[in-house]
């Protein structure tokens, strides 16, 4: 079989596990990667990072250690959710496009970066430096407990190279926008709704606070070439009891993206100062805030990165073209190690857009798996030989 019918394959095989979180199965997906890998004759281990959850990682040895190259990706998916045309679980091809639940995000990429490990192991060469295959767990989260048990194990470190195989078009993500995830609560004084001058009423000081909040971050003066100016979504909220009372208590999740340079501290301060704005235009209301998740700050690149360069060597020569090169809205697994441990060599690329992640009908192009999965392998012949 030729690589670029392997990658199809594999990715098809990928697919029809379902590893859908939240429920934490990907114990099966997981089982399917670390025997696969077995097969190439290089140490691979099974991390459990919570029960029947475990990373498995493999490993290539070079003639120095570091810096290791590290290809990530994680075996969890969004769920399935309503609305196919196609079965989720099946791997169907139509019209060069492979279809399934996990097919962009990221079994494709995750079928790439595999093939690619491949290929370099079977070679006859030692490289410079060591390889590693890093799959993950629990990545669509919020918690990222298999990335952050990898920087624990001691998998990436402040020397190393990493990328992640999320999709990315085959453009090359040099900078990922930091989402700040936080819910804010807002308290006032429950009274009848005929009377709603003996109440104060929480909802008031939570509109107050998402107004202030909106234009506040609509007039940040950070804006990056490739990330853009930092975004704002309130995905959720809720408050009160019934329409006859005034409301004591309401609560709002707010989605914050930050854009380089800005930091998870800064972004703090600016939703402490707007909540002591928004609350103090309702006399008697209190606000406060927590963090939901990790942090996660912005990453860029360095513009003279030996991963840059490679990657974007390993698209010229693949499809004769100048790499394409991109800010990411999203975070990856690579982003939050690179985010704890230091490296500033991070990046992102894969096959599939990110416009099918989490959709239904979702899909990968064909064409993607194969080009990925040569771009891939050309990146690591760069890095290490």
């Amino acid at each position: 079989m030729t690589a670029q019918a392997e990658v199809i394959q594999l990715t098809r095989e990928l697919v029809q596990i379902p590893s859908e979180n939240p429920t934490g199965s990907e114990e099966a997906v997981g089982n399917y990667v670390f025997h696969w890998l077995q097969r190439l004759g290089v140490e691979v281990k099974k991390e459990e990072v919570a029960p029947g959850r475990f990373n498995v990682v493999a490993r290539l040895a070079g003639v120095k250690e570091h810096p290791r190259l590290v290809y990530t990706g994680h075996l969890d998916t969004v769920p399935a959710g309503e609305g196919w045309t196609k079965d989720p679980f099946a791997g169907e091809m139509e019209q060069g496009k492979l279809y399934g639940r996990g097919s962009a995000d990221m079994k494709g990429g995750l079928a790439a970066a595999l093939v690619a490990f491949k290929r370099i192991c079977l070679g006859r060469e030692k490289p410079r430096h060591s390889f590693i295959f890093l799959a993950c767990v629990d990545e669509e989260g919020p918690f990222m407990q298999g990335a952050l048990a990898a920087v624990e194990k001691g998998w990436v470190t402040d020397e190393d190279f990493l990328l992640a195989a999320e999709p990315s078009g085959l453009a090359v993500v040099a900078a990922h926008k930091g989402p700040l995830w936080f819910e804010i609560s807002t308290q006032g004084k429950m009274a009848h709704g005929g009377k709603p001058h003996l109440g104060v009423d929480a909802i008031h000081a939570m509109a107050e606070i998402i107004s202030s909040l909106k234009r506040s971050v609509a007039e940040l003066p950070y804006e990056d070439p490739l990330l853009g100016k930092a975004t704002l979504n309130v995905g959720r909220i809720s408050g009160g009891v019934k329409v006859n009372m005034v409301p004591d208590s309401c609560r709002a999740e707010a989605d914050l993206r930050l854009t380089v340079p800005m930091t998870v501290t800064q972004a703090c301060h600016l939703v402490e100062k707007v909540i002591a704005q928004g609350t103090g235009k309702v006399p008697g209301s209190r606000g406060s805030y927590r963090v939901l998740g990790v942090e996660r700050p912005p990453l860029r690149i360095p513009q003279d990165s030996p991963l840059l360069a490679a990657v974007t060597k390993g698209v010229k020569k693949i499809t004769g073209r100048e790499a394409e090169l991109a800010g990411f809205p999203a975070y990856t697994d690579g982003a939050i190690m690179a985010a704890r441990t230091g490296t500033p060599h991070c990046l992102t690329f894969g096959p599939g857009y990110l416009a099918q992640a989490h959709a239904p009908d979702e899909y990968v192009p064909v064409e993607h798996l194969m080009l990925a999965s040569d771009i891939l392998t050309e990146t690591a012949q760069e890095i290490l030989f």
